[in-house]
């Protein structure tokens, strides 16, 4: 209980979204139990998903499908912060993506074009569960042919409603096995570029924020990268029976995010 209260009393919590506040489409009881609880109590937090199909507007629909009042300026979602990066650090560019709807509207928000592969002036990868031959093909040609190439997120496994699907991993994976080229740059966790953009939204210096998520090498890893305590909750798709396989063990184990405040 010490712990709990050691980390209750930190400023600001960065909190992941699949496997900590739902699996898809349905909400984790405890979850959303917990978010209510540190909004209650005054906390400053900001989710911080790698989900690369969804934009932050329909993020703000999921949650407030889950009864979740969250506002654009709380969500840091992995589309728009590699549609942000590219912009901060490129301009405006003509893009073809791997991605879907959510990520096309993002990137077309910050100014960029989405074009077809032999148009392009950047590749940028991410999850599409229409995935075929034909876009694999695109992006192996693109990535052979561009000088700019960015993932949204490095995530090998996500998890869906009713266990682990396949992540962005998956088609970083194959592209490199068939040019043994990798992404010039990785947007989302445990990247800095992602987490920095956390903190600087909270208004919080590293020892003043928690991250909270339910992947070590991912969650975990991003959160002792850039300084802050974390928690591993069991709700998604890190299981008890892994966790001491993990050199980089977090601080805090829980069943959900609930149970930081029995």
């Amino acid at each position: 209980m010490q712990e709990e209260q050691e980390l209750l009393s930190k400023k600001g919590f960065i909190l992941d979204v699949d496997g900590v506040i739902c699996r898809g489409s349905r909400p984790i009881e405890g979850g959303v139990e917990g978010v209510r609880a540190l909004l209650e109590m005054g906390k400053r937090v900001v989710f911080v998903s790698n989900n690369s199909t969804r934009s932050r507007r329909m993020l703000i629909n999921r949650f407030r499908s889950f009864g979740l009042d969250v506002s654009e300026d709380m969500i840091i979602v992995a589309t728009y912060a590699t549609a942000s990066y590219l912009k901060r650090e490129f301009g405006e560019l003509d893009v073809f993506t791997t991605g879907e709807e959510g990520l096309v509207e993002e990137l077309e928000g910050m100014g960029h074009r989405i074009v077809d592969y032999g148009k392009a002036e950047c590749l940028v990868v991410a999850s599409n569960r229409n995935l075929n031959y034909d876009l694999m093909t695109k992006a192996l040609r693109c990535c052979m042919r561009v000088e700019k190439y960015v993932a949204t997120n490095p995530d090998r496994i996500f998890p869906g409603w009713d266990g682990p699907i396949p992540g962005t991993g998956m088609i970083v994976g194959a592209l490199y096995w068939m040019t043994g080229r990798m992404p010039d740059a990785v947007v989302g966790k445990p990247s800095e570029i992602i987490m920095r953009e956390a903190l600087e939204k909270l208004g919080c210096k590293p020892e003043e924020a928690v991250v909270v998520g339910d992947q070590i090498d991912v969650d975990v890893a991003a959160g002792k990268k850039v300084g802050c305590k974390t928690v591993l909750v069991l709700s998604g798709v890190t299981k008890k029976v892994n966790v001491a396989e993990k050199e980089k063990a977090p601080d805090l184990v829980v069943d959900d995010l609930s149970c930081l405040f029995k």
